[in-house]
């Protein structure tokens, strides 16, 4: 299958590796650029981080040495992604859960945790803050909205958030492509909600990762024609 994959780079190089290993033919069309920040540690460092996007893990340290410290903590992690990307960053002690920004805070909150060091981008889901948890947040990237060149045929269009499914929509309406002959695999409902109506079709992975989606793939029902 031919696959419009919108997720920021590095990743979508990776997403179109994968894609590319089990015979299908990738279309790489990032809708958002992101960029480091400069951030100052708090004083004294929370006793534990929280990584809610494989970006943050990537790029905290582009300004700033990592404080020894700061890698010492127990880091926890939105997802499988996010928790490579912590090891790959110095992490010492990464632990993986939640598949979205809320359960993965109260999880965080049921380990015991009352203080927390959030290492965010500036777009950010708004969770329900546990009782007694406090979240000090450091913003250390942006991602920048990138506009969709008009791309080449493609069975379908892999959405990996709320933001890039608006975004994509308006896209696809700026340069005039029917919403009824375009299909959709979201990573979560909020991204296939945020995409709106009126689509060919809308599949919603099982769950919030990259396998959900190439398992996607493999089904009948969404083979072309």
């Amino acid at each position: 299958m031919r696959v419009l994959v919108t997720r920021p780079q590095p990743g979508a190089d990776a997403s179109a590796a994968r894609l590319r290993a089990a015979g299908h033919l990738a279309i790489v069309a990032p809708l958002l650029a992101t960029e480091a920040l400069a951030w100052t540690p708090p004083d004294p460092l929370p006793p534990a981080v929280m990584l809610t996007s494989a970006a943050a893990a990537r790029l905290f340290d582009a300004h700033i040495p990592p404080p020894p410290a700061l890698l010492a903590r127990p880091c926890f992690a939105v997802g499988a992604a996010t928790a490579v990307a912590a090891r790959a960053a110095g992490f010492a002690d990464v632990r993986e859960g939640g598949g979205n920004a809320q359960a993965l805070i109260d999880g965080i909150a049921a380990a015991g945790f009352a203080e927390l060091l959030h290492l965010a981008g500036e777009d950010r889901t708004d969770v329900a803050l546990p009782a007694g948890l406090t979240i000090t947040t450091r913003i250390v990237y942006a991602a920048r909205l990138q506009p969709l060149a008009r791309p080449e045929p493609f069975d379908v269009a892999w959405l990996f958030s709320a933001r890039t499914a608006a975004h994509f929509a308006a896209e696809c309406d700026r340069l005039g492509l029917a919403r009824a002959d375009v299909a959709i695999a979201a990573i979560s409902p909020a991204a296939a909600t945020a995409a709106g109506t009126g689509w060919r079709r809308i599949d919603i992975a099982a769950s919030p990762d990259e396998a959900a989606l190439l398992a996607m793939l493999a089904a009948p029902c969404n083979k072309p024609g």
